[in-house]
């Protein structure tokens, strides 16, 4: 009973004070919302946007991965850029972009993110893509920055040595695949002829249809290296970045935040006021 009552007094003199000072924290709450809003409406504005990609680095590698076409080194050089923004390197990372000085100042962030798929188990797996997050000052600049984003990755000396080794490899190895299927049907000629005087079943059930079977599955395997050499590139954008017009300058939380921390100022300017009255 004590402890309600001790309670209930607290409220009411608090209730108390505010309103004795209502006039003074009204006054800091007005001054510290306006000079939020203020600020939101005069400082550069920016603008957020999102593309998807897919890298075929670790492919070049050839280094056993958890997941296929994992992107764990791409994103890492995605989010390196972020270190020369946030010590504001512009012209370093103009170098690197090979890009003006003045567009590479427009970019306020830049991070790249893993791309995750839930199967029916609710579990998580990675997918062969992922997603670089583009704060920029100037919507105009973004397709620059994803020139920029090609030529940073198509000019890196790592990645450009493995993938010179890569493309040499896939055309060597086409090469061995046409003419193994230029024996095999060589052969499969032969057999077809000598099968006809023996007897006519052997061209189905003997060993014509396995070699059938090896130029498919070579065919299959030619392909599958043809696609991979044409569309694994270093970076290639599965989804551009999106041209966003929306300027995002959060106000309604910084004001509301800024109205919050302003009360509470005007709380200790109040207690301080009182104290000194009496």
């Amino acid at each position: 009973m004590t402890e309600e009552l001790n309670l209930s007094e607290l409220f009411a003199n608090s209730v108390k004070f505010i309103s004795r000072n209502s006039k003074l924290l009204l006054t800091i709450v007005a001054v510290g919302v306006i000079g939020v809003v203020g600020y939101q409406k005069f400082k550069t504005p920016y603008y957020e946007t999102k593309a998807i990609c897919m890298s075929g680095i670790s492919e070049y590698e050839r280094q056993e991965q958890i997941e296929d076409l994992s992107q764990r080194t791409a994103i890492d050089l995605v989010n390196h850029l972020q270190i020369n923004i946030e010590n504001k390197d512009y012209p370093a990372l103009a170098t690197l972009l090979d890009v003006d000085e003045n567009v590479a100042a427009t970019i306020k962030k830049i991070e790249a993110e893993q791309l995750y798929q839930q199967d029916m188990n609710e579990k998580f797996y990675a997918l062969n893509k992922f997603e670089i997050l583009l704060t920029i000052y100037d919507n105009e600049k973004i397709k620059d920055i994803k020139l920029g984003l090609i030529y940073y990755f198509g000019n890196n000396q790592y990645i450009a040595q493995y993938y010179t080794s890569y493309k040499k490899s896939c055309k060597i190895l086409i090469s061995d695949i046409n003419e193994e299927i230029e024996v095999l049907n060589e052969t499969r000629v032969e057999s077809v002829n000598s099968s006809f005087t023996v007897a006519a079943g052997n061209t189905i059930t003997g060993k014509n249809r396995k070699l059938s079977n090896d130029i498919i599955t070579l065919s299959h395997m030619r392909e599958d290296i043809k696609t991979n050499l044409e569309l694994l590139t270093p970076i290639s954008f599965v989804q551009n970045f999106a041209k966003v017009n929306q300027k995002e300058d959060d106000i309604l939380v910084w004001t509301l935040l800024g109205a919050v921390l302003s009360f509470i100022f005007g709380l200790f300017v109040a207690v301080i006021r009182e104290v000194k009255t009496k």
